[in-house]
């Protein structure tokens, strides 16, 4: 019975999540358990206290509409809960990248110790592949240009056809 069991497993598509890691200078990468590639700055380039983070996404449409109505949900249920004070989203919009469709919002935290994370967060949209991009930093102007800085690498591996 367990032999069967494993041969079904065996026989079925595998579907496993993309985990390429990009080589950034400047920043140590990371691979979480849950398909997510982590960036820590690791030099006066990006800003102490950078994150940056992306994972493949399940390849379908996403209307801007529909991008900025989800985080403004999470954003929404998020406030007041644990150590978050305020949570709130502005700045969604649309561009296009290389044939690829870039859809982002921006996100401030403000956190119950009077911190704040500013966040980019983006869906990338190619031919044949989509990924997920997250930018954090204590400043909107780190938050911006680490994003950016991480864009047109990612861009180009959405953009790769199969």
């Amino acid at each position: 019975m367990l032999l069967a069991v494993a041969l079904m497993g065996l026989s079925q598509p595998v579907t496993a999540q993309e985990a390429t890691a990009l080589a950034i200078e400047g920043w140590t990468a990371k691979s979480g358990s849950n398909g997510v590639i982590y960036y820590r700055c690791s030099s006066a380039q990006c800003a102490e206290g950078s994150v940056v983070s992306y994972k493949a996404q399940p390849h379908h449409p996403v209307t801007l509409q529909q991008f900025e109505q989800h985080h403004r949900q999470l954003a929404e249920q998020n406030k007041g809960q644990g150590r978050i004070r305020d949570a709130r989203v502005t700045a969604a919009k649309q561009r296009e990248v290389d044939g690829v469709a870039v859809l982002q919002i921006s996100r401030a935290v403000e956190f119950n110790d009077g911190t704040t994370t500013h966040s980019i967060e983006a869906r990338l949209i190619g031919p044949e592949r989509s990924y997920s991009l997250v930018s954090d930093s204590p400043r909107e102007d780190w938050t911006a240009n680490n994003f950016e800085g991480f864009l047109r690498p990612l861009v180009a591996m959405a953009g790769i056809e199969q």
